[in-house]
């Protein structure tokens, strides 16, 4: 008992290290399925709207609808942007952003952004602001991205936005097809409205005051049918700006009126989420189908088939009788009865000292390869003897010397056939501690 007490031991002080382990594991784990990343939750995010709109009765979908090629899914896409020019890849972004804050903090391609618009209603955020907004939290100047960095598309000349103040500024949002304005005034930070030359291709909205368009409509401006709403400033909806004037308050009217009843995902993701059908067979498939199988001409196929088998089935158990036991059961049986027999013999002869040492012999070999090993250097018997006894010594000296003595105690000479019997006693109980010691729990059969 004594010998194992190191390894519980052992076992005991690593618990500690496992539960640790299995706690950062997890932690991991639950970091990386979240579905919530560090913009998403900064100032810029939009976390925030979520909660909101689903506290003002707005119903938001968690995780991506399942959606079809070609078919419109029933939602409202939010689609916040984080990149400055969606034909732009994210190699030439590093080039052109290098050693200065990030302005790109998503790369979307322009394809991926053309299928999600094309697959369901999507109010498309424009970006505000660089990197350095999701480290501080602090509106400044400095953290804005410059208005002619704003391309997005690659379509028009020119920037997609202008600037309309350079502090916060206090306006109402006022309905372009009605003239109404809207119930609360809008608190942004240097705001953003469309440029003009946006203006002349997407039908306005709603627009801040009279500082220029902050909601438009555009109608399929790659010629395509392809047609979304575009918001100029994210401020409006983003964590921060939620907090700001009367932004909680319109932030649901606008997407309320928009979603018309339907539910809001915020897509914040860089893929299309979109199955494409169109190879596939639209007809639904039934258990009448594989019945089909059955009837004629197949019928006969099936029946000729059984007619067959059973003819097989027949010939065979005639011809060569009822199936016979398993080999191995009769091989086992055969040697324990050979076994039996010979020690029989060896008994009627008066050779048990043969029988003992045959047994001595085939333990020593169970030792040689528990202790030693398979690639030991090739030895003598009194060799591997020798080394088996310094290895076990070494290893458990108080096990190692009954070893030694109850080996010598069964093979020296002189002794008769009862004694050397109970000399083989001890010897197999060393043989055991050994075997247990060197991590084998073999027991003879």
């Amino acid at each position: 008992m004594s010998e194992k007490t190191p390894v519980k031991a052992q076992e005991s002080s690593s618990f500690p290290l496992v539960i640790l382990a299995a706690v950062v594991v997890a932690a991991m784990v639950l970091i990386f399925f979240s579905g919530s990343s560090r913009i998403d939750r900064s100032a810029i995010g939009t976390d925030g709207l979520a909660l909101w709109l689903k506290r003002e009765g707005i119903a938001i979908e968690p995780s991506a609808p399942e959606e079809v090629r070609g078919e419109k899914t029933p939602i409202l896409r939010l689609l916040p942007l984080y990149d400055t020019d969606l034909t732009v890849g994210r190699g030439e972004t590093k080039e052109l952003e290098a050693g200065s804050p990030a302005a790109t903090l998503r790369n979307l391609s322009l394809d991926t952004f053309r299928a999600k618009i094309g697959n369901a209603d999507t109010l498309v955020v424009l970006p505000k602001w660089r990197s350095d907004m999701v480290t501080s939290g602090t509106a400044t100047p400095e953290v804005l991205i410059p208005t002619g960095q704003l391309t997005i598309f690659g379509l028009w000349r020119g920037p997609s936005v202008r600037s309309a103040g350079e502090d916060f500024v206090v306006s109402p949002i006022i309905d372009s097809r009605t003239g109404e304005a809207m119930d609360g005034e809008a608190a942004l930070y240097a705001p953003r409205v469309l440029s003009d030359v946006v203006d002349e291709a997407c039908a306005p909205l709603l627009t801040l005051g009279d500082k220029g368009t902050l909601l438009a409509r555009c109608e399929d401006i790659w010629g395509e049918g392809d047609s979304f709403y575009m918001l100029s400033d994210p401020d409006l909806l983003d964590n921060h700006g939620l907090a700001n004037g009367d932004n909680a308050r319109l932030a649901p009217a606008v997407i309320g009126k928009l979603a018309e009843g339907r539910p809001v995902y915020i897509d914040n993701t860089t893929y299309a989420n979109i199955t494409d059908t169109s190879g596939l067979d639209p007809r639904e498939r039934s258990l009448a189908d594989l019945g089909r199988f059955f009837e004629y001409p197949f019928s006969l196929l099936w029946i000729s088939i059984v007619v067959t088998a059973g003819l097989a089935l027949w010939r065979g158990s005639r011809r060569f009788g009822s199936p016979v036991g398993e080999a191995d059961t009769v091989d086992m049986a055969s040697k324990t009865r050979t076994i039996a027999a010979s020690a029989r013999l060896l008994r009627f002869s008066g050779d048990q000292d043969d029988l003992v040492f045959a047994y001595v012999d085939a333990r020593m070999d169970t030792l040689d390869a528990a202790v030693l090993g398979p690639s030991r250097r090739p030895m003598t018997a009194p060799e591997t003897m020798a080394q088996i006894m310094t290895r076990v010594r070494r290893r458990v000296p108080e096990t190692g010397e009954r070893l030694a003595q109850t080996y010598d105690a069964v093979a020296k000479t002189g002794l008769d056939s009862h004694q050397r019997l109970a000399a083989l006693i001890p010897f197999e109980k060393a043989v055991q501690e050994t075997l247990d010691a060197f991590g084998h729990a073999s027991r003879p059969s």
